[in-house]
């Protein structure tokens, strides 16, 4: 390690840890109103449940990271071969790569509710939230398979510090196809959503803005895109990082945690933001009666 302290790592590295600090606080905030307000009952808003949980998961994970960073920036022996910076990556790719299909599959229901309303209203609460919760954390555990025993690494043999460079052509073929595959599906996904609303809005004239499910949904997609999406494909495509990462830090996971952050103040603005009076839906008989294909604005 060089002897100059690296300024604008350890400022990067402390940025994130503070936005992951505000996270836990936000998230939790929002776990709490969620538990005590009508959104519990909801089927609609389940999958958001799941999130804020995650993104609590992610902001401890990956402060285990930053804050072993920002001790070795310090003393980095007190880190016994840098293990510590290796668990915290492993445990925050983990809820990352949970966070990531929970996206696609938010992206997949707010589809469905729009395309499909009365069968969605008709449908939704026989899938329970357990369901959706045994899905996301097999496909986080999916990582630790394809890393230990599919692509067989073995990381505490190697001099290496964080989980990425301890990636071998195997696992790297699966963290790039499934994060392009993934990644391409949610935001695609997201713009049909944004631009199916703004033609329902229009053919309604409706002065109310979209539902707030349908907003959280659009919001979460667009930050993907821009601060993880995004970056990774600039990478991929130019076979070259944006920035060094000796010189500017963990500048990837700060950005992930600074996401997380601006989602958390979105979602609080838009559960805080007074309901618009809502459109009924009653259960019908699929069979007799007619889907009504506007009603997907108030879904």
């Amino acid at each position: 390690m060089s002897s100059v302290f690296n300024y604008r790592a350890f400022s990067v590295t402390l940025a994130g840890l503070i936005a992951s600090f505000f996270n836990v606080i936000m998230n939790a905030r929002l776990l709490w109103r969620y538990q005590k307000s009508a959104m519990k009952n909801k089927p609609e808003y389940h999958l958001f449940k799941i999130r804020f949980i995650i993104d609590i998961l992610y902001a401890l994970t990956v402060s285990i990271y930053y804050t072993a960073l920002i001790v070795s920036y310090l003393d980095p022996f007190i880190l016994f071969h840098y293990k510590s910076l290796f668990v915290g990556t492993l445990l925050s790719s983990n809820v990352v790569s949970t966070r990531f299909i929970l996206g696609a599959i938010i992206s997949v229901e707010r589809l469905i509710a729009v395309f499909f309303p009365v069968k969605f209203h008709n449908n939704r609460r026989k899938v329970s939230i357990f369901a959706f919760t045994a899905i996301v954390v097999f496909w986080g555990m999916m990582e630790d398979v394809m890393y230990f025993w599919v692509c067989d690494i073995a990381p505490f043999e190697k001099e290496c510090s964080i989980l990425g460079c301890t990636w071998n052509d195997c696992f790297v073929q699966y963290w790039t196809g499934t994060k392009l595959v993934i990644g391409a599906f949610t935001c695609s996904s997201s713009v049909i959503l944004f631009v199916k609303l703004l033609f329902v809005k229009r053919a309604m004239n409706l002065n109310s803005d979209l539902s707030k499910t349908n907003y959280l949904c659009i919001g979460d997609a667009c930050l993907t895109l821009l601060f993880d999406f995004s970056p990774f494909l600039i990478t991929l495509i130019f076979k070259t990082q944006l920035l060094s990462a000796d010189i500017y830090g963990p500048y990837n996971a700060t950005a992930k945690s600074l996401a997380c952050f601006v989602d958390a103040i979105i979602a609080t603005f838009i559960l805080n933001k007074p309901s618009s009076k809502p459109v009924s839906i009653r259960s019908v008989n699929p069979r007799t009666a007619t889907s009504d294909r506007f009603l997907s604005s108030k879904t």
